[in-house]
């Protein structure tokens, strides 16, 4: 069936003119149209399902022709782009001369950089709204979407000390799904799963908050004791006291799939004053069942043969001759059984590098990192250093991450450090983010 609104959304300001009936149709009309390409040709999936009300509640609430927006990774953009502006070119998406799968702002103003390596838009992002203000725009807000995956990476804390310094304006939407592009790992990851609201203390949160409201001469000593006693049950219930430590207000978490809800929360902290996190859960894959229980196989599945009525998919497109990728997961595989000093480290890629037999099999000697290539790099100089044979297995266009890190503690130290760079060369329809462009400096 054909899309009835979709079609008549040419910039989010069209948005505005639908109903919460319609809004909640356009919803399933977006995830139709991400199913329908992927008849077409592979594509980034479960992540896109994943942000389509989040997409929509950040548009109704923001004028992003003049604020600013960072999606941070950028593989779940699709629904973005679908509203602005290049529904009628969506066929053409990670094809050459057409769309691209990540932001692109030769494609459109609303989209700001090309970000198709995690961790950076938090930096960006308060880079811009220090920008603005600079230039006289300071009624121009900033907003960051990063999701939990991405999140661990040493560049977002060191934009978090900053914008907390400096107080700045910025909103960070943590789009916490439990999942990079396979699943966390980690002590941040173990801290977001403790990160659940509890009844008590919402209802706690909200008592306070009217009491403190609704008697404006309160006395400081009276004041500071009941804001405590907020701030003690939010530390006993592990609810954002990272972000506040962090100097961010921390609000959530919240349902990432209620649009009227998102939409309700983010009226209010768009009238709010210095750094603030919004923590969303959201379900990578929601409304695709399959893609919501195996969200890793469909993060980029192969093309869809047959798909129902319902959305479910029933037969993938048969794929063709066995990759590199298999070969050399093979290969590290064997050394691994040869040799117990053979260790294998990677940047939140098990799947990405076909590792999941290594780390089902020798679990001791693998190593996911999350998304820190530099530290994996340092981490496999060290193991190298005590006798280990690290082999450090990441994506080509991941390593420049690490430059220094081969240069100082691997190279200049003479350690015998492996490293196997999966996507070597051009990466086809991922585009200029993902080729590998500096093999030959590596």
């Amino acid at each position: 069936m054909a899309p009835e609104i979709l079609p008549r959304i040419h910039t989010p300001a069209d948005l505005h003119g639908l109903t919460d009936d319609q809004l909640q149709k356009l919803t399933q009309e977006i995830r139709d149209e991400l199913v329908r390409v992927l008849s077409l040709r592979p594509a980034h999936f479960a992540s896109n399902l994943g942000v389509v009300e989040l997409c929509l509640a950040l548009h109704l609430t923001y004028d992003f022709s003049k604020d600013r927006l960072i999606w941070d990774t950028g593989h779940q953009i699709y629904p973005h782009k679908l509203i602005t502006g290049r529904y009628s070119k969506f066929d053409t998406i990670r094809t050459k001369g057409g769309l691209m799968g990540f932001p692109n702002p030769a494609e459109s103003p609303f989209d700001l950089f090309v970000t198709g390596h995690a961790g950076a838009s938090v930096s960006t992002v308060a880079g811009l709204k220090a920008g603005d203000d600079l230039m006289g725009n300071s009624d121009r807000k900033a907003v960051a979407v990063i999701g939990d995956g991405a999140f661990p990476c040493g560049m977002v804390f060191e934009a978090f000390n900053n914008i907390a310094g400096a107080e700045q304006d910025v909103l960070v939407v943590l789009n916490d799904n439990k999942m990079g592009i396979c699943p966390r790992t980690g002590g941040v990851a173990q801290y977001l799963d403790k990160c659940r609201m509890t009844g008590l203390y919402r209802g706690t949160k909200k008592t306070v908050n009217q009491i403190l409201d609704q008697v404006p001469l309160l006395g400081e000593t009276a004041r500071h004791s009941l804001e405590g006693i907020r701030d003690a049950l939010k530390a006993y219930f592990k609810d954002g006291m990272l972000f506040e430590e962090l100097g961010f207000r921390y609000f959530g978490p919240v349902d990432g799939h209620d649009l009227n809800g998102l939409r309700k929360i983010l009226k209010d902290l768009k009238s709010q004053k210095g750094p603030l996190l919004l923590h969303v859960f959201t379900n990578k894959g929601h409304g695709v069942q399959q893609a919501a229980d195996d969200p890793v196989t469909f993060h980029s599945p192969a093309v869809f043969e047959k798909v129902g009525p319902g959305r479910e998919i029933l037969a993938f497109r048969k794929g063709g001759a066995k990759a590199y990728t298999d070969a050399m997961s093979a290969a590290i595989h064997n050394a691994m059984a040869d040799d117990p000093r053979v260790a294998v480290l990677t940047a939140a890629m098990c799947q990405g590098n076909k590792l999941e037999k290594v780390r089902d099999d020798y679990p001791t000697r693998f190593f996911d990192t999350g998304i820190c290539e530099s530290h994996a790099v340092a981490f496999a100089a060290g193991m190298a250093k005590a006798g280990a044979k690290p082999i450090v297995d990441i994506y080509s266009t991941f390593l420049q991450r690490s430059f220094d890190q081969i240069f100082q503690e691997v190279a200049l130290q003479n350690l015998p450090v492996v490293m196997t760079l999966d996507r070597a060369g051009l990466a086809g329809p991922d585009g200029p983010t993902h080729h590998g462009a500096f093999d030959v400096p590596y």
